[in-house]
């Protein structure tokens, strides 16, 4: 007996992650669709991503608390400045709000 494929499974397996927006495929989701969908994007120190409705702009030592649209909880942001860097470091960990 022959079949259609030669995974162990039995079915056909699909290795790629495609995204299919406005009638496109995309092998990455657009920056423009992340924007209007979650809002502004900021990466922590540890490589998690979160976003925000409105655009982050904390100064040095400061924080401010803001609703990340991605966890979907309060987030407190701690802005440093990173002269080594290309600009600000935020650490970003959960409000006790959201405990």
């Amino acid at each position: 007996m022959s079949g259609c494929t030669n995974s162990p499974s039995g079915a056909i397996e699909h290795n790629t992650t495609i995204y299919y927006l406005d009638n496109k495929f995309h092998e990455d989701i657009p920056e423009e669709y992340i924007f209007k969908t979650w809002g502004y994007r900021i990466a922590d120190p540890f490589g998690r991503e979160h976003t925000y409705r409105s655009k982050v702009d904390i100064p040095h030592q400061r924080k401010e608390t803001k609703w990340c649209t991605i966890h979907r909880q309060h987030e407190e942001i701690k802005a440093h400045f990173d002269p080594k860097g290309n600009g600000y470091i935020y650490w970003i960990s959960r409000h006790k709000k959201s405990l």
